[in-house]
This record gives C-alpha cells, structure tokens and sequence, in this order.
C-alpha cells in the first residue's frame, strides 16, 4: 500500500466519506492570503467538507475548501496547502 496520494484523488475521498457522514483527518500549511502570514501546519481529526464558494461567489472556489470539524465553527484551508489526508502523504 502507497503512503502516498494526489491532490484532487484526496480531495475525492474526502467528499466521498463526508457523504457518508465518516469523519477523516487531514493536515495543512495555514495561509490568510489579507495578511500574507501562516501559523504554521494545522492538523484537524474529525473532520468533514462542507458547501464552498461558487465561482461567482469567489475567483479562489476551486482552491477554498470549507470543513468543519468536531466541535468547532465553520473553517477554510487552501487546497494547494494540503499535506496529508488520513495519514496519506499528498504527492506534488
């Protein structure tokens, strides 16, 4: 078994198991792209994809993934940004 998996394959899981309300973890760079700062890697356990942007909604929709997790509110990380997903190591 590979340790590791592309982005948008990723991706598809996570909507996959948020559909069938199983919970993943995953972990990424954070960005906020108004200040231009990063707090560094942020892992989320117990987490699940919701609604995003629309394209007319927002020029990042494609890369803008919103999630929530166990016991916190709505949240956002970049797509490009993400480096794990249930242990799988993301492949550039």
């Amino acid at each position: 078994m590979s340790s590791t998996i592309k982005l948008y394959d990723a991706l598809k899981r996570m909507r996959t198991l948020t559909d069938l309300g199983i919970p993943f973890s995953f972990t990424f760079l954070s960005y906020n792209g108004t200040t231009g700062v990063s707090d560094g890697f942020k892992t989320i356990n117990k987490a699940q994809l919701r609604k995003g942007y629309r394209n007319d909604q927002s020029d990042k929709a494609d890369i803008l993934i919103g999630y929530v997790n166990g016991y916190d509110k709505n949240r956002w990380f970049y797509l490009p940004l993400l480096m794990k997903f249930n242990g799988y190591t993301i492949k550039p």
